[in-house]
Parts: structure tokens; sequence; C-alpha cells
């Protein structure tokens, strides 16, 4: 429980922080990877083949490198299977979202976008999916 809530916070900040500045801090994804590890401890819900999964995406390409440790601290702390789903979904949505800003809007094709908050409504998407 505290995991997802301590997760949230995490996506949430950096959701604000990628709108306003185009960037994740990777000292908050730190210091929420220590506070998540922490109450991953004492939940017991913590694994090692998550932890190595997670950390395996990290590679360069469009999506930024804060947003591929925050992909990564996701797996890590909510498991590889529904961690995936986000990261999928996630991508579903920022795809539909540019999709409509480059017909309807008339953006360009190099139009940067947060990718942050897509991840966000991913997530919560998932804590909701998992309720029902």
């Amino acid at each position: 429980m505290f995991v997802s809530i301590i997760l949230f916070l995490c996506i949430g900040i950096c959701t604000i922080t990628d709108i306003l500045r185009k960037t994740v801090d990777i000292r908050v994804l730190l210091a929420f990877s220590l506070i998540l590890a922490v109450c991953c401890y004492f939940e017991k819900n913590y694994n090692i083949e998550s932890l190595m999964v997670g950390m395996s995406i990290l590679s360069r390409g469009a999506v930024g490198m804060g947003d591929v440790c925050l992909y990564s601290i996701i797996i890590c702390f909510i498991g590889v299977q529904k961690g995936i789903f986000v990261i999928f979904l996630s991508i579903a949505f920022a795809f539909f979202a540019a999709l409509f800003l480059v017909i309807v809007k008339r953006k360009k094709k190099d139009y940067e976008m947060p990718l942050v908050p897509f991840v966000l409504a991913a997530y919560l998407f998932s804590l909701f999916e998992n309720i029902a």
C-alpha cells in the first residue's frame, strides 16, 4: 500500500517537472528509489528479478534518460508484468496525443512533448484496473 502511494508521489512530482522544465530530475528518482526500497523491504514484496529487469531497460533513444530511469523504478517496485503494462500503455497514450497534435494542431513531427504525464495516466489506470 505504501509503495503505491510513494510511487504515485514520485510519478506526480516527475510529471510536474517534466511539464514545466521538460526534464526529470535524477536526484528525485534516486531519493524515491531509496524510500521505495525501504518500504518494499518492510512490506516483503521486493524481489531481485524485478530489480534486474528494471535496470536492464536503460537505453538511449528518443525517450530521455530520466524517463527511462522512471520506467526502471516503476518496474522495480510494481513488478515486471505490471511495469511493462504501464510502459506499453503510457507509450500508447503518448502516441495518440502526438497523433492528435500533428494532425489537428498542426505541430511539427519533431515537436517535443513531456512523456511523464502519460506515465502517470498509465500508472493510475493500472491502479484502478487492479481495483475493478
